[in-house]
């Protein structure tokens, strides 16, 4: 009896044996088959030839079946085959032998137009057309995929074996077993169908199957060996359900499990450490780029396994790590399947991946890879992968938008201040202002927000560099030295720029853009002329050469260290355009009639600072008019700015009621906080005025013809203690022995008794030898150059602008008229007649006199901040004018010398 027991077992095994491996494929190749006999199967000269002719797009297939129809239909048709190719859009392939027969193919459809270009496909590329990339599939034991078929497709699968000769891979996965239908199927029973009914996911639980009398065996399967329960075929171990299924019936790439369905095939007794966690199966999906400079990883597998660093280097799949042991290596080498990151118990982290996508909070424990994370959103805990989050300041809410304000909107407060909102809460927002030296966070509700601030505004560095949005700055200087970011929004010379690895305000920090630098920009400050920028606003407080010229008529305009526009060489500013810096007018596109600032020329392009709205656009060369608006050097007043604008006596002697000088509309007369006390101009006594206040002509940019008196400059007066000037022996007008220019001389201005070089400013007293000097005590200009144009000289008329009314004061040609032009070297053209309809004349600007508004007329602002701009004068107050603009809307008081009457 044992002998025939052995002999039954032996039977058994070779019967087994025999059953496992006949599944087993053998190929047999012929060693007659060479090379040379693959090589004729592919095509030749001698076989048809392949066109490929142009269709509509998105009927190509539609197209194919047309033509194979068409011949079915008529057997006359010369063409052999037609392809369509899903990859390729707008084109089939046609096999014929000529191309008239596929011409002739082609005829009446009306997907192929008749002028259809049909181009011969080489040879040598006819066999690439229809190959086919087989893709190639990474698999390996404990790799998760998910199943694309039946009722399990999108559920997950874990890899327990590959077969990657037969292209096939055993999974285990939850089964979804119906266990009533599977006992009235086992007992012969019709179940009642269920119209698409898919079973839900539950382990397999033998004591409930076998209580509905369903039979369960156990027994080991044939190819690995291991031991199963077996139910009608199906094999399960441990409740899970274990197949047998081809690659192309499951999804391998970009699988991310979620932290639940990991939680589900985790063996009892196992932490997230373990089995799961770590495998780098788990994260060989990984997007291109997933680690970056400065990430801290730690190692997962490998002889180093737990070893911390930091991301130095990343080099396609190797990733170079700084280690935290400073007896290693500098640098070591991993493959990024080999690393995870890593994070600390209150790091401030955001989820780049799986269901809590998007979600932010800070990091309470870690367990192994796993995070549990205090969501911002909820206050609740979150359990993710470290290797799924990414450390980010930026905190996410459940609302990121109230009215038309969102998250990271520039915004205007209603107290006139700006911010960016940096948080959206229920009825709130947080909004991070515009306060470079210290971040200043406020909470402000939807009706305090004035309105969003959408506009692409500029600023320059401090090595005067342009900077835009999205452009990358460094901070080299305040609180937030060191940081760096791309630029998100710019507002009034304050740059709000985002770094990622600041962990407050969102990332967001504010700094002035003159304590910045342009990543990349020019770190120099000079200009067209070699002068430097602090060289250039300093300029003209240096005194000029001491050696004067010859007292005879200067050159036009002076030496061109012309200060208007920018501090550019010659007339251009920046050296490298005239227009720069000039104020004009835009006559035709959709900015027509505003007026702004040039701040950049490219070729055919001009960028523009818009006057009224506070906002740069770019419009072309050909939309500006001919004539610019002469620019105003600087906004804010400066010292010693003589040579930026002409300041010439000439003009007084031609207004009658400037002379004598004691007359108020001689002098003007500003508010209080232009000249301390409204002072009489005239007062000997009277303190000089502040040469920094907006009432000093010196600082308008162009001192007016009814400003005469300014006291001349220092540099060129004799050295007598004269009116109280600080350090620098004055001029004081009540000392007459002080000699500086001969008053009996008015015919010849230009010959002072003691070497003074020009006048400074206006000084209409060189003609009244008869007024003893009643100058206002006003301060001239330190640093205005000896080459400023001379009395009557061409350089005056430069303060006059195009439309408004003067009168021709020219024998023939006296009456009203209208200027047309202001032409370079200072003359005029000017259209007589009040309403400008008559002759075109040039007239000397000593030739001309402005025609004063009265209430209710249209002006036109000559000088000061508001040059060139127009509205209409509607009251005056003594030497003011009530002054409405056109542009703002908003009520200026200015004095009533620097306005003129604009043309009808």
């Amino acid at each position: 009896m044992p002998m025939r027991d052995e002999d039954e077992d032996i039977d058994e095994i070779e019967r087994q044996v025999r059953e496992r491996y006949a599944r087993s494929t053998h190929i047999e190749y012929g060693e007659e088959a060479a090379e040379v006999e693959q090589q004729a199967l592919l095509p030749s000269v001698k076989d048809p030839k392949l066109w490929m002719v142009k269709c509509a797009i998105g009927h190509e297939r539609e197209t194919a079946i047309c033509l194979m129809q068409k011949y079915i239909d008529r057997s006359d048709l010369q063409i052999k085959s037609v392809v369509a190719l899903d990859h390729l859009k707008n084109y089939i392939y046609v096999e014929a032998e000529k191309e008239a027969h596929v011409k002739e193919a082609c005829k009446g459809l009306r997907n192929i137009y008749a002028s259809a270009k049909i181009t011969l496909v080489p040879i040598k590329e006819m066999a690439d057309v229809l190959s086919v990339e087989s893709k190639s599939v990474d698999l390996s034991r404990d790799s998760w995929v998910r199943m694309k078929l039946g009722i399990y497709k999108g559920d997950l699968a874990k890899v327990v074996d590959v077969d990657n000769v037969r292209q096939r891979v055993d999974v285990k996965l939850i089964p979804r077993v119906d266990l009533q239908a599977l006992a009235s199927k086992l007992e012969g029973r019709e179940a009642v169908k269920k119209k698409a009914f898919v079973p839900p996911p539950r382990f397999f639980n033998i004591d409930e199957a076998r209580e509905m009398h369903i039979r369960v065996e156990r027994r080991r399967d044939k190819e690995s060996g291991e031991y199963f329960e077996w139910v009608d075929n199906l094999k399960f171990k441990d409740g899970f359900l274990y197949k047998s299924v081809s690659t192309k019936s499951i999804h391998t790439n970009n699988i991310q499990p979620t932290f639940d369905e990991l939680e589900k095939f985790r063996k009892p007794g196992d932490d997230m450490n373990g089995d799961v966690a770590s495998l780098s199966t788990l994260f060989a999906n990984r997007k291109k780029g997933h680690f970056m400079k400065g990430d801290a990883v730690i190692v997962i597998k490998g002889d180093l396994k737990n070893l911390e660093g930091w991301v130095e280097k990343v080099e396609d799949e190797t990733v170079h790590i700084r280690p935290k042991i400073s007896d290693l290596p500098k640098t070591l080498a991993f493959n990024e399947k080999e690393l995870c990151k890593y994070f600390k118990p209150g790091d401030h982290v955001k989820v780049i991946s799986g269901v809590q996508e998007g979600a932010t909070g800070m990091v309470v424990k870690v367990e192994g890879h796993v995070l549990i994370i205090l969501s911002d959103t909820t206050k609740e805990h979150i359990r993710v992968f470290a290797d799924h989050v990414v450390e980010s300041s930026e905190i996410t809410t459940g609302i990121t938008r109230i009215g038309d304000y969102e998250l990271h909107d520039l915004v205007l407060l209603d107290n006139l201040s700006f911010g960016v909102i940096i948080r959206v809460e229920a009825e709130a927002f947080q909004v991070l202002k515009g306060v470079p030296d210290r971040p200043e966070v406020v909470l402000v509700k939807l009706r305090e927000i004035k309105s969003k601030i959408d506009r692409r505004a500029s600023a320059k560095d401090r090595s005067n560099n342009i900077i835009s949005a999205k452009d990358v700055v460094r901070v080299v200087e305040g609180a937030c030295k060191g940081k760096q970011g791309p630029v998100e929004h710019i507002h009034k010379g304050i740059l709000f720029i985002y770094d990622r690895h600041h962990l407050e305000h969102a990332g967001f920090i504010c700094a002035k853009a003159q304590s910045c630098l342009l990543v990349g920009g020019s770190t120099g400050g000079r200009r067209g002329n070699g002068m430097d920028t602090a060289d250039a606003r300093l300029g003209a407080l240096r005194s000029p050469a001491s050696i004067l010229q010859s007292p005879g008529r200067l050159p036009p305009r002076g030496p061109h260290m012309n200060f208007g526009g920018r501090f550019g060489g010659g007339r251009g500013g920046r050296g490298h355009d005239a227009l720069v810096g000039k104020c004009i007018k835009i006559k035709s596109g959709p900015y027509k009639g505003y007026r702004g600032r040039v701040k950049e020329v490219t070729g055919a392009l001009v960028r523009v600072e818009l006057d009224s709205l506070m906002k740069i656009v770019t419009v072309k060369r050909d939309d500006i008019a001919d004539t610019p608006t002469v620019a105003t050097p600087f906004r804010e007043p400066r010292y010693s700015l003589g040579g930026e604008t002409p300041m010439h006596p000439s003009r007084t002697p031609h207004h009658a009621y400037q002379t004598p000088m004691r007359d108020p509309g001689a002098t003007p007369i500003h508010d209080g906080m232009r000249t301390p006390m409204r002072s009489r101009a005239w007062a000997p006594m009277s303190p000089p005025r502040d040469n920094w206040e907006d009432g000093n002509p010196a600082t308008w940019g162009s001192s007016p013809a009814y400003q005469p008196g300014t006291p001349p400059a220092r540099p060129y007066e004799a050295p007598t203690p004269g009116s109280g000037w600080a350090n620098t022996p004055g001029v004081s007008f009540n000392d007459a022995p002080t000699p500086r220019e001969n008053y009996a001389n008015a015919p010849s201005p230009y010959v002072p008794s003691t070497p003074v070089g020009q006048p400074m400013t206006p000084n209409s007293a060189a003609y009244l030898p008869g007024t003893p000097g009643g100058q206002p005590m006003t301060p001239g200009n330190v640093g205005m150059d000896i080459m400023s144009p001379i009395i009557g000289g061409e350089g005056e008329g430069t303060w006059l602008l195009p439309d408004v009314l003067v009168n021709v004061l020219r024998g023939g040609d006296d009456g009203p008229g209208v200027v047309r032009e202001v032409l370079g070297d200072g003359s005029c053209r000017v259209a007589l007649g009040s309403s400008g309809n008559g002759d075109m004349v040039t007239v000397l600007p000593n030739e001309l006199e402005v025609i004063r508004p009265k209430k209710s007329d249209r002006i036109k602002i000559l000088n000061g901040n508001f040059r060139g701009y127009t509205g209409k004068l509607i009251g005056i107050d003594g030497s003011d004018g009530i002054v409405k603009l056109d542009d703002t809307y908003e009520v200026k008081i200015l004095d009533m010398v620097i306005l003129a009457k604009l043309a009808t």
